[in-house]
């Protein structure tokens, strides 16, 4: 039996009799009603998500996290350096000299941004401007066995020098790594056993208009030139 309720029209004057619908008829309006809400909630965050409304806002948190350095390098440091316009360069070593590291700026993915360039005669990296910079350089070393004969570790070495005119062109050492592998321990007898080992460093230093960087290896011979473009040495202005 359903209820009634009486409604007094203003208009009219008069008392009008409301008869509430069966309950199972307002059952199936409430579930029509939720069903077409999600739908159309459904359908506006698709619109949003076509638009790049979230991804613009991603975007925004990426740039503000204060990590200027993230997975990518090549693409992240020519985007900042377009976008900020600061001096940078990234150089990569040229298979053609396999014997020692010489580095270039004509193929890809290595660039020179913003009056920052590689001084193919020194082979090194000029600095524009003063100012900080981070420097950094990555070398992948690989080798078959190890001599049976070997009385103690091979050293694999990397060094990024700073070559300044303010010190009489005297070359300064800024960074230094070493690896060893190939203990004498380990050696087995007429096994040759394929190693890899890489080396990455990466630093923050004051640098001055015309200083220019340089990299050595004692280990060239032992390079890895599998893959294009993963032995690199470059340099971004900070400020």
């Amino acid at each position: 039996m359903s209820s009634e309720q009486l409604v007094y029209d203003v208009e009219k004057t008069n008392m009008i009799v409301v008869r509430d619908l069966p309950r199972k008829d307002s059952h199936w309006k409430c579930l029509s009603i939720c069903s077409f809400l999600l739908l159309v909630g459904a359908v506006t965050v698709f619109t949003l998500l076509q638009f790049g409304a979230f991804g613009s806002s991603a975007n925004q948190d990426s740039k503000g996290n204060g990590n200027p350095f993230p997975e990518g390098m090549p693409q992240t440091l020519r985007v900042r350096a377009a976008a900020t316009g600061k001096p940078a360069i990234h150089a990569i070593a040229t298979r053609s000299h396999p014997d020692k590291l010489v580095w270039t700026t004509d193929v890809m993915p290595a660039m020179e941004r913003n009056n920052m360039r590689l001084d193919k005669n020194e082979n090194a990296l000029v600095v524009p401007s003063s100012g900080l910079y981070f420097v950094y350089s990555q070398l992948l070393f690989h080798g078959e066995g190890c001599s049976e004969h070997t009385e103690s570790s091979l050293l694999l070495t990397h060094t990024i020098y700073s070559k300044s005119t303010e010190f009489g062109g005297v070359k300064l050492e800024l960074m230094k790594a070493i690896k060893s592998v190939c203990d004498s321990e380990n050696v087995t007898r007429g096994h040759k056993k394929i190693w890899f080992e890489s080396i990455y460093q990466g630093g923050v230093f004051q640098l001055q208009a015309g200083d220019k960087l340089l990299s050595d290896t004692h280990s060239a011979k032992y390079l890895n030139w599998d893959r294009e473009g993963q032995v690199y040495f470059g340099a971004i202005a900070l400020d």
